[in-house]
């Protein structure tokens, strides 16, 4: 598989793995260490992540900030929705009336539970079971 196409595989799929996995995983995809990540985050925005808070975030001693999501993301050339913790913590936002108020986060929560139920019913439609003729005999 060449690198883009590993790329781009990598970019269609999500990990729902914890931070830390998810991380090392994609790292050994891409043939990458603490030092050469924090390397790359550095010349995304200047002030990047070093190798020692990356080395945290990997071994579950950090929890990881969204912005540190999307810094790692963004040097590995993938979508940040990749890690489950940033799914949650953007859900979690939308969620939070603090944040988008409370008409919004209600809205929000309405949609939410409505995708979830329309995802449901249609799986129970394609887990009927189907009728089988009887043996003759």
């Amino acid at each position: 598989m060449s690198a883009i196409a590993g790329r781009i595989a990598a970019v269609a799929r999500s990990s729902d793995k914890p931070f830390g996995d998810s991380l090392r995983t994609l790292m050994s995809e891409r043939g990458l260490t603490y030092r050469s990540l924090a390397d790359v985050t550095r010349r995304l925005d200047g002030r990047g992540m070093t190798h020692a808070h990356i080395n945290m975030l990997a071994n579950g001693h950090d929890k990881p900030s969204i912005r540190a999501m999307e810094l790692i993301a963004e040097a590995c050339e993938i979508s940040p929705r990749y890690f489950a913790e940033y799914r949650l913590a953007t859900a979690m936002r939308e969620l939070d009336p603090e944040v988008v108020g409370l008409e919004h986060a209600l809205e929000n929560l309405n949609a939410r539970l409505g995708a979830r139920r329309l995802s449901a019913t249609r799986g129970r439609r394609a887990q009927r079971p189907q009728a089988r003729p009887r043996p003759s005999g």
